[in-house]
């Protein structure tokens, strides 16, 4: 009876071991390098590029060792957020997303150059999610003018 009871929990503890459940600790986050912006507008979308309205965006300038917010906004029913001109300079662009997806949190450098607007491709948060398995899979694009119509 112990042998079928052991057996039976290491092959339900392997099935969750193989569909990629974490287990143990999140790693720390390497970070990542801004992005060139020359428009505080863009969309937000899912990996099916199905637009996400009511996610909170917010603009964000470094304080200190921290940020803090001067302009925030929620996508739009067509997951459009556009925010008005800034002196050039570091920023930051956060997303916090309905339930369900990840957050973000997206240093940009506004200047003259880089992306019109910006298409974020917004992942699928599972319950044990690390910040850094969604800052991998997250992606910036330039927007097409086609999001939720492809």
């Amino acid at each position: 009876m112990k042998t079928t009871s052991l057996l039976l929990f290491l092959l339900f503890a392997g099935s969750l071991l193989s569909r990629g459940q974490r287990v143990g600790p999140c790693s720390p986050s390497p970070g990542r390098s801004p992005e060139d912006i020359k428009e505080f507008r863009g969309v937000v979308v899912d990996q099916n590029l199905a637009v996400i309205p009511k996610v909170k965006v917010r603009v964000q300038v470094p304080d200190g060792k921290d940020f803090r917010d001067i302009g925030a906004t929620e996508t739009d029913p067509n997951g459009r957020f556009d925010f008005e001109a800034r002196p050039s300079g570091n920023y930051r662009l956060a997303f916090a997303g309905p339930a369900g997806f990840c957050s973000a949190a997206i240093p940009v450098r506004y200047s003259k150059r880089g992306l019109k607007g910006m298409r974020l491709i917004l992942p699928v948060a599972a319950s044990d999610t690390c910040p850094d398995d969604c800052d991998s899979r997250l992606k910036i694009e330039e927007m097409t003018g086609h999001e939720g119509h492809e």
